[in-house]
């Protein structure tokens, strides 16, 4: 999927640029220039090109790119290896003043200079970041923004990068974005008595988020209002069986209650 841009403007009001070349991390790591694909192969430049964007903008240390791109243990001439493998990248990625792409060494290791909206992890946030704002005065474009911020996604984030600890903290966090954004615009639809848009949703995030709670409370809600108050009941079943198997825990307070809120309607 081709990262689509948006002819806005940032804080100050000035028109953000289109970058000519950008960086899909919500999904398999894919790099564009005017469009077309420019290949990353070998696991290490594309570990190498991750943990560089993950920390856009910031310079990475030396240590913590070799133990990314070598987790079971450098290679014997590890600084020229790194260096190899810098090396390769800048002659893959179009630096220079056109793209606005900049890959140097800064201390303590390296250094890669990408525009905000060269990525689409930014464009996520963004479109987070509104709905976030304007969700207390109008649903329907708190609605709009979080479907915008969520069509950015194209599958696991990095899931064609090897396990690393910078990529696996970064794969971390924009999950549970993910899902915190899922359940915000669940609690819209529901607050718009969108109950049969809100259902199939998450039925799907509990079968990927099994131990979410507040996934099991607001598919209760939903199943209640329209009319399945024992699927309901037998959702509450499952998610109190999920925690006490996985967790060794009993179901929250607010389960409980959504719960016996149900049976005395019922």
């Amino acid at each position: 999927m081709t990262l689509r841009h948006h002819r806005l403007c940032d804080e100050t009001g000035t028109p953000m640029t289109t970058p000519v070349i950008t960086f899909a991390l919500l999904g398999t790591l894919e790099v564009r220039h005017n469009d077309h694909v420019i290949p990353m192969t070998g696991k290490h430049q594309r570990s190498l090109l991750a943990a560089l964007l993950i920390h856009r903008n910031n310079p990475v240390p030396l240590g913590d790119l070799i133990n990314e791109l070598w987790p079971d243990g450098p290679p014997r001439c590890t600084p020229n290896a790194l260096h190899a493998q810098i090396s390769r990248l800048r002659r893959t990625l179009p630096c220079g003043a056109e793209t606005g792409i900049d890959l140097r060494a800064q201390y303590p290791g390296y250094l890669l200079d990408v525009p905000a909206q060269a990525l689409d992890t930014f464009w996520f946030r963004y479109w987070l970041q509104r709905a976030n704002t304007t969700k207390s005065r109008d649903f329907d474009e708190a609605l709009s923004c979080y479907r915008k911020a969520l069509d950015c996604w194209r599958g696991p984030p990095l899931h064609d990068i090897p396990p690393g600890r910078i990529r696996d903290s970064e794969v971390e966090r924009l999950d549970r974005e993910r899902i915190n954004a899922l359940a915000q615009m669940t609690e819209i639809e529901l607050a718009c008595g969108r109950y049969l848009d809100a259902i199939p949703r998450l039925e799907r995030l509990i079968v990927e988020h099994p131990l979410e709670e507040h996934l099991y409370v607001q598919l209760m809600i939903a199943l209640e209002h329209v009319g399945r108050p024992g699927d309901a009941i037998r959702v509450y079943q499952r998610a109190r069986q999920c925690l006490a198997v996985q967790l060794g825990l009993s179901p929250s307070a607010v389960l409980d209650h959504t719960m016996d809120r149900i049976l005395q309607r019922g």
